[in-house]
């Protein structure tokens, strides 16, 4: 499909806003921000649970952001002001480690929660502003490849500040020791600075609607603000992310804890394995986005949210002493199905998003959302201080109550996908025929026959290397379909009854 060149531009523009904010995002944020909190600061689970759930529970302010939006207009002015004041508020916390308090009663963890929270906050109202803007930008039919692709340069760009940073700071706390606060605060600096590259750029992409509200929406109601949660199938909707995101992050902010304090990974390991996680997502994306594109996003919803509510059994498995292989596969797994789910409720939103207040319906399903981040790491804080004694033998694995947390979670992951039936998208196949398309995408000879053909044309090889390499993966085909049978058939006779069940509903 050709596009405006304007549009092209400001397309070209996004992805490296999104690259750029992602690097940010990696050094300001997850496993560095943890550590920090953890190694410096001396927070609790339950303190790390709070500063790990503010960037997605902070989404409760974007019903102040689709107010000013739909009151207002300027979603572009309004998205890029917030966005880069959100990151200015790393400037003081680059000052924390000089701040003194008293030996015993050291305040700056909730300091930092603080200036984290506003922070937050801010890029949650941008936030709203920004998703309206791209809806307009974006045309319907190339939206699910559109973000793939984003979504892609953005992990690519992710994966290599992670491996950077976690290389630097091994360097550091092998030279400093781990308390040393000056190696986080470098690694913050760099952030802030890719933040306000990424800002530089988002300033380039052009509004389709820019300006004021049009007329005759500056009297807003009651009944515009609760509208999406009168809308039946958006309100499906709703329940199931609100449902989702609770049982997911009631566990999610802990993995981290459990492998720096319970299984003692160092950094650079962890940073591979944030690594491996990237891969997987890198290489699916292009499949699930022209997936979403044709066959829908409930569907994709019903498979990867299953698939991902099986990771947590990879976590029990990760022991002292012998974790690597399970912790590569939990990474791999999640890296392939949460990547999934993101880009699936990003479309799915967007999609069930009437274009008349369609701000309000962005902070509903957003506010909904962020309430539910932020109250499940709390559960799973106040679930793990009154377990702290709890510990079990289950065979040869040493059960912990961290580990009945991801069980938990798990579990519920799967009773959850019971809400996504009162949910109707048009146009949508059915999860049994994604399965399909993922079996033909990702078999070996229509896979890597595809990948090899790419490959050749962008480089210029000849038909003749072609020809070999189709020949080889035609054999590997071969081979592989033999295997996958007879592993089909030893499944099928152990397990006939409670497949048929899953079937089932999958076939709904």
């Amino acid at each position: 499909m050709s596009l405006p060149q304007e549009t092209e531009t400001a397309l070209r523009m996004s992805v490296y806003d999104g690259a750029f904010a992602t690097m940010m995002g990696s050094l300001c944020g997850g496993i560095f921000l943890v550590g920090f909190a953890l190694n410096v600061l001396g927070a609790n689970a339950l303190q790390v649970g709070i500063l790990a759930a503010l960037p997605v529970s902070a989404n409760i302010a974007q019903i102040i952001g689709s107010i000013l939006v739909e009151r207002y207009g300027y979603r572009r002015f309004l998205c890029i002001v917030c966005v880069t004041a959100a990151r200015l508020f790393w400037l003081p916390i680059l000052g924390l480690p000089f701040l003194l308090f008293g030996e015993v009663a050291d305040p700056r963890i909730w300091i930092l929660v603080g200036l984290v929270g506003i922070s937050c906050l801010l890029g949650s109202i941008s936030g709203v502003a920004w998703l309206g803007w791209m809806s307009d930008l974006i045309p319907g039919d190339i939206r699910g490849r559109f973000f793939a692709r984003r979504n892609i340069v953005c992990a690519a760009a992710g994966m290599v500040v992670v491996l950077a940073g976690g290389a630097f700071l091994n360097f550091w706390e092998g030279r400093f020791g781990r308390e040393d606060p000056f190696g986080y605060m470098i690694l913050f600096s760099i952030g802030l600075v890719l933040g306000m590259i990424s800002s530089w750029f988002l300033s380039r992409v052009h509004d389709p609607k820019a300006g004021p509200a049009p007329p005759g929406v500056h009297g807003l109601s009651w009944a515009a603000l609760i509208s999406p949660f009168r809308d039946g199938n958006f309100r499906a909707l709703i329940i199931y992310v609100g449902l989702f995101m609770f049982v997911t992050q009631m566990a999610g902010p802990f993995y981290a804890v459990y492998m720096i304090e319970n299984l003692g990974v160092d950094f650079g390991t962890i940073t591979w394995l944030i690594t491996f996680a990237t891969l997987a997502s890198l290489f699916m994306l292009r499949i699930w986005g022209p997936i979403a594109d044709e066959m829908g996003n409930k569907p994709i919803l019903i498979v990867a949210g299953f698939a991902h509510a099986l990771i947590p059994l990879i976590w029990v498995v990760a022991q002292e002493g012998v974790y690597y292989q399970a912790l590569v596969l939990a990474h791999i797994a999640s890296g392939v199905f949460y990547a999934a789910l993101m880009l699936a409720h990003v479309n799915v939103l967007i999609k069930l998003s009437p274009e008349k207040g369609r701000s309000f319906y962005i902070a509903a399903f957003n506010t909904t959302l962020g309430l539910a981040v932020a109250v499940a790491p709390i559960v799973g804080g106040i679930f793990l201080n009154a377990t702290q004694d709890l510990r079990f033998q289950a065979g040869n694995w040493t059960l912990t109550n961290l580990h009945v947390l991801f069980l938990l979670s798990g579990a519920a992951q799967i009773l959850v996908l019971g809400t996504l039936l009162g949910l109707r998208e048009t146009g949508a196949s059915s999860p049994r025929a994604v399965l399909f398309q993922l079996r033909n995408d990702l078999d070996p000879q229509t896979g890597l026959a595809s990948a090899t053909d790419f490959v050749t044309v962008r480089v210029g090889k000849t038909g003749r290397f072609l020809k070999t390499v189709d020949a080889q993966t035609e054999t590997w085909a071969g081979r592989s379909e033999a295997y996958v049978e007879r592993r089909l058939d030893h499944i099928l006779r152990h397990f006939a009854k409670p497949i048929r069940t899953v079937k089932a509903f999958f076939e709904d």
